[in-house]
């Protein structure tokens, strides 16, 4: 089975990235409130959770549908997580949050699935009635809207994931609308740490061709920097930074590690009209080309005005069939909540027990080119169509 993926999973770096803005930028999560840069996602999360005050005793609610980097935050910080149902439209289910709370229930953790914002007053009056920090996770909606105001606008606190709509290669931020974080700050994360953010963002955007004529002298650049980092390697005296982090790659001791230079530089010039233009037109025609396919359905069969999507989500009848075709084929495929947190009681959840099984995620962002949406979107077809087809009549 091949692991090589065709076309590029996540924005890639190019000549566009800089394009002139064309009408209006759209709202961000930067928009929201006073924003810091940090290095992940699931930083930004314990970032947030250390400025709440939380400790061994609290407990978090968040949802069964989730990510190992939602969970290991709240272990780190001593505190239980507490998980509660969603519905089949990933809406959070207030009710059985309410089932759940306890005295000890202290924060709430709403996630934006794939860009589609939650109804965000509901969830806002909900965590007041019931005095709960509400962290509104961006994640995969760093830009748009609810209501007219920016996503994060209505949390607490609120988390966003650059790398996940900009061509970096980590990269994230921490916001508050109501000033949490006053006096807060970051430190640099070392001349290695640039170096590197440096290195892999160019290294994808070659691995795709994205960069035309500096293509070639990049190259070069970047043989000669695995030459000289191999030979580092060899030397028993060498001094190379560890690898660190749990299943995520979640470290705690990096809580206060801000962005790389080179992610806020880019996330400051990029074309943010452009970003959203695209994302839009490409999934709408991802709908379009797969949304009535045998085998299948869209999670979202419509694209509201104010949604930026992150990705495509298709809910698979049989993924354990047509996982291996497409990966094959080198079809990008992005599985969120795969691997949901062993510790959560089975059946709690059947929806989200259901999605984390069938719900493939396929890349709509802006640096796919016209021809690889079409590669792509061919893939998925000629294989959702054959496993249509009795194997008598193959």
């Amino acid at each position: 089975m091949s692991d090589v993926e065709k076309i590029p999973k996540h924005p890639v770096l190019s000549w566009q990235t800089f394009e002139c803005e064309r009408g209006e930028s759209p709202q961000s999560v930067l928009d929201a409130g006073e924003a810091l840069y940090l290095n992940r996602g699931s930083l930004a999360i314990a970032f947030a959770l250390r400025q709440i005050g939380i400790s061994c005793g609290d407990e978090v609610l968040m949802p069964a549908y989730h990510c190992l980097a939602m969970v290991e935050p709240v272990l780190w910080a001593g505190a239980k997580p507490v998980f509660y149902r969603i519905g089949e439209d990933t809406s959070l289910d207030l009710a059985d949050i309410g089932c759940r709370l306890t005295p000890a229930g202290r924060v709430l953790i709403a996630p934006h699935y794939f860009g589609f914002h939650q109804d965000m007053m509901a969830i806002r009056a909900f965590c007041d009635d019931h005095r709960l920090v509400l962290i509104e996770d961006c994640a995969h909606a760093f830009f748009g809207s609810v209501a007219g105001r920016p996503m994060g606008y209505y949390g607490d606190y609120a988390i966003g994931s650059a790398w996940k709509f900009f061509p970096v290669d980590e990269g994230a931020c921490i916001v508050s609308s109501r000033g949490h974080l006053s006096g807060a700050a970051t430190g640099p994360g070392g001349l290695f740490f640039e170096i590197k953010s440096l290195v892999n963002t160019l290294e994808y955007a070659v691995r795709y061709g994205r960069m035309g004529f500096m293509n070639p002298l990049i190259c070069r650049i970047l043989q000669f920097k695995d030459k000289l980092w191999n030979r580092v390697k060899a030397n028993p005296g060498a001094n190379v930074p560890a690898q660190s982090g749990g299943a995520s790659g979640f470290d705690g001791n990096r809580v206060r590690q801000g962005s790389s230079g080179l992610s806020r530089l880019i996330m400051g010039a990029s074309s943010k009209s452009r970003i959203a233009r695209n994302r839009r037109e490409n999934y709408s025609r991802l709908l379009s080309s797969l949304g009535d396919l045998p085998g299948c359905r869209p999670l979202f069969d419509a694209l509201p005005e104010d949604v930026v999507p992150q990705v495509f989500p298709l809910v698979m009848e049989r993924p354990e069939e047509i996982f291996p075709v497409l990966k094959a084929a080198g079809v990008p495929i992005i599985r969120f909540g795969e691997y949901l947190w062993e510790g959560m009681e089975k059946g709690l959840c059947p929806v989200s027990e259901n999605y984390s099984r069938r719900v493939f995620q396929f890349p709509c962002h802006q640096d796919l080119k016209p021809e690889e949406l079409d590669w792509m979107i061919g893939r998925v077809r000629d294989a959702l169509l054959q496993k249509a087809v009795p194997e008598s009549m193959q």
